[in-house]
This record gives C-alpha cells, structure tokens and sequence, in this order.
C-alpha cells in the first residue's frame, strides 16, 4: 500500500505529463504547426526533454512541498481537535450527528501567508535551479535566474 506521500507524487507527476502535453499541443495549434512533424515516432512534434526536465522537477519538489503543506498543518490547524470527544447533536430523527467544525481563520491566514511568502520563495528558487541546472546552466546561470525571475516579485518597485 503507498503511502499519502507517495500518492501525491504519483499524482503531481500524472498531472505535470498531461499539462505537458497538452501545452505543447496548444502551441503546436495556435502555431500552425499541429501535427507537421515528419517523424513516425513523434507525429506531433513533442518535445519529450522538456516533459521529462519538468517531471524530474515535479518528483524532486512534491516531496519537499508535501511535507511542508504537513507542517504547516501540523503547527496552524485549520481545524483545531476538540479535546475529548467530538460534540454531537441529536438531527430531526432523533439519530446522533457530528457537528461539523468551524474553521479557524486565523490560523488559515497564517498557513496563506506563509505559503505564498517563504514558501513560494523557496519553492521558486528550487524550481528554478532545477529546471536551470537539468538544461545544462551552471550555480551562476541559477543565480541569474532567480534574480531575473523571482526577485521582480518581491521588490517595491
């Protein structure tokens, strides 16, 4: 049996290969050249490094990133356990219910904040040096990425 993380990967993965795909073949389309390629084993012209340099990137950042999703979860809970049991309540047929949960907003606005803060920060900043680094860039070419890229999003300008 896989495990919750495992599952995600899988996941992400499934997702990042379609979305691949099918981006390339809206290009292909809105570029006239859908389905040009003289290739037998590429009709569509694919470009199947670039699908699999994004994959790579998809199996080495869902694990980081499922983990903290984790903590973050772990240490703000969106919906705090109740100590001892959880409440009840009798429903129109006299059947005992759950009463569901109210949502801690506090705690959702911290979790919000800090993924699309430093989260997103790192999570670029990986993504970057990743893709960078599996199409041939040197620790420089990353770091120029990364300004170019993520610092614009971060200045006060």
């Amino acid at each position: 049996m896989s495990s919750p993380l495992q599952t995600a990967t899988l996941q992400a993965a499934l997702l990042n290969i379609t979305s691949s795909i099918i981006a390339q073949l809206l290009i292909a389309y809105r570029g006239s050249t859908f389905g040009t390629s003289s290739s037998v084993l590429n009709p569509l012209g694919l470009d199947f490094i670039s699908i699999l340099q994004y994959l790579t990137s998809t199996l080495l950042l869902t694990p980081p990133n499922f983990k903290w999703q984790e903590y973050l979860e772990a240490t703000f809970p969106g919906y705090p356990e109740q100590k001892g049991k959880q409440k009840m309540k009798l429903d129109d047929d006299g059947k005992d219910v759950v009463v569901e949960q109210k949502l801690n907003l506090k705690n959702t606005a911290i979790k919000f904040t800090l993924d699309q803060t430093a989260g997103a920060a790192i999570n670029t900043s990986l993504f970057l040096l990743i893709i960078k680094l599996l199409r041939g860039g040197s620790p420089m070419d990353c770091a120029e990425a990364i300004r170019e890229v993520l610092l614009p999003f971060y200045s006060l300008r």
